[in-house]
């Protein structure tokens, strides 16, 4: 399989394309043929050397994957080969998701919904596991509460303003007088 690896800390340059051999389920795990994956802050903080300590180089990065299991393996029960998936990989534990295959416990993998497109999935699994974390199972938001949303254009902001109307809050956010339009149009 191709992968990108993280040689050194440092800027996009610090990636190098190389083939591996494509990884193998394990018990209770499946493999995913990557579709898609992102690059979030977290992505270029890992690359430019922020969390040093929990990254041992050289390694495959990237908190995002939707895509189709390829195989399962043993003890898998909830998924089969062919099922559309997405989740975020454990972060700091493993192999990320710049590469063409990768393996996930079962229990971390969800089925895509089928409304989604493969880019779409991608793009939202670790902001949006971020933001519920925060409103839902933190903050345990409410129907007619009340929440403010800073930099409501932003990657988390924008699916923030989405999840809190969901829920039934009241929401107001902050945004420049440019993102204005984007913000009022941002529906759940």
């Amino acid at each position: 399989m191709r992968a990108m690896i993280l040689k050194s800390f440092g800027g996009p340059e610090s990636f190098q394309e190389v083939v591996l051999p494509k990884p193998v389920a394990g018990e209770g795990q499946v493999l995913v043929r990557v579709h898609a994956t992102s690059v979030n802050p977290l992505d270029y903080q890992v690359r430019r050397g922020d969390y040093k300590d929990y990254v041992p180089l050289p390694a495959i990065t990237g908190h995002d994957v939707s895509g189709v299991i390829e195989a399962v393996g043993p003890g898998v029960t909830a998924f089969k080969a062919g099922d559309e998936v997405w989740y975020t990989p454990e972060i700091f534990v493993g192999q990320g998701s710049y590469a063409e295959y990768h393996v996930a416990h079962e229990s971390i993998v969800g089925l895509k919904p089928k409304a989604l497109t493969h880019l779409e999935a991608a793009a939202l699994s670790l902001v949006g596991g971020t933001v519920w974390e925060a409103l839902i199972t933190r903050a345990n938001l409410q129907v007619g509460e009340t929440i403010l949303v800073h930099g409501g254009a932003g990657g988390v902001g924008h699916i923030a303003i989405q999840i809190a109307k969901a829920t039934g809050a009241r929401v107001i956010t902050t945004v420049s007088s440019q993102n204005a339009e984007f913000v009022k149009g941002t529906r759940p």
